[in-house]
């Protein structure tokens, strides 16, 4: 029988799951049906988080050994990334941590940039229940592996993984219709060497919307994703560039843009006054570059977020069966980059 009444907060001695119980005003078999991840169908969904908050309240430290001898799993998640220092991902990890509460531990397993693909059965072996992966191109086999996984940003993948995507068509259709509406008809396309489905997917969407507007020029450019190769490349290259009549730029991410406005503050080139800039992402610099940076808002809090939760289902529902695929909205969050465009030089 649940006790009726809560009990102070523990003084001076570890917290039981006796002090929880009489905390949260439930019976200690919620209690341990809640901490060992089998409430679900059991215990109703407020219980669990008046348990939740008890826990969190009296600072009850769950034995994660013995919680692992009862439910075979080791509370444990993977997120796989190719470089946590961009600010893309580090927003990813801060949705998944917090769709994991203080159920699960977070496991970062950082690949980089220019290595080879992660082990994923070596991550395993670390003892993970479930694996976010953020990593194009990383040939997957769950049967192999062992544990459920989820793609993170690939808007195309092998149909029976699990994924989360962003729809970017909505987004980039409208940064660019605001670049055509704004006169600009030689537009810099700054891509990233980085290979995978949701730069691929960027690149055709805005390629295919300038081609529909007549008159209009594409000139491609690619650079890694670091602030410092974007600045390089575009200050060697804009001389031409600006021989050609570009007067816009679109960035495949937000680091690209920052390198290209830092390149563009060197050369005394003005922003938006000689050429606008748009990008993808809306980092949280984003707002404060100098000029503010126009971009297609892809939240990678929500991307991390809503993937942490759809792992959570695959791991109660022992892998499942069934795929689960969510894609994300995107827009266009328009800032002082995007200016007219300047007059084109004759002859």
């Amino acid at each position: 029988m649940a006790a009726n009444n809560p009990s102070p907060r523990v003084q001076g001695r570890r917290p039981t799951a006796s002090d929880v119980a009489a905390e949260a005003g439930v019976s200690i078999a919620s209690v341990s049906l809640v901490i060992n991840g089998k409430a679900e169908g059991r215990v109703a969904t407020r219980t669990q988080e008046r348990v939740w908050r008890a826990i969190n309240k009296l600072g009850y430290v769950v034995d994660s050994a013995a919680r692992s001898l009862v439910t075979g799993r080791r509370q444990c998640i993977a997120l796989v990334a190719p470089d946590l220092g961009n600010p893309f991902f580090t927003q990813v990890a801060a949705g998944v941590a917090k769709a994991l509460g203080g159920e699960y531990r977070l496991l970062l397993a950082v690949s980089g940039p220019e290595r080879e693909e992660p082990d994923l059965a070596q991550l395993v072996g670390f003892g993970v229940d479930g694996i976010l992966l953020e990593f194009p191109g990383t040939r997957v086999d769950t049967r192999q592996i062992g544990c459920p996984v989820v793609l993170l940003d690939e808007p195309v993948a092998p149909p029976e993984l699990s994924r989360v995507h962003f729809d970017t068509a909505p987004g980039a259709c409208a940064l660019v219709d605001r670049i055509v509406e704004l006169g600009h008809r030689r537009v810099v396309y700054l891509d990233a060497t980085r290979e995978g489905q949701t730069f691929a997917t960027r690149r055709a969407q805005v390629c295919a919307r300038l081609a529909a507007t007549p008159g209009t020029e594409v000139i491609e450019a690619r650079a890694n994703i670091t602030v410092d190769a974007a600045r390089a490349l575009v200050a060697e290259e804009w001389p031409g560039w600006r021989a050609a009549g570009v007067t816009a730029m679109i960035a495949a991410a937000d680091l690209l843009a920052y390198g290209a406005l830092s390149a563009f503050t060197g050369l005394g080139v003005a922003v938006p006054g000689e050429v606008s800039i748009g990008s993808f992402d809306d980092l949280p610099f984003s707002e404060i570059t100098s000029p503010p940076l126009s971009t297609v808002r892809l939240s990678a809090f929500d991307l991390g977020y809503t993937s942490a939760g759809i792992l959570r289902e695959l791991i109660a529902d022992g892998g499942g069966d069934r795929p689960r695929v969510r894609a994300l909205g995107t827009s266009l969050v328009e800032r002082a980059s995007l200016g007219r465009a300047r007059l084109q030089p004759s002859g």
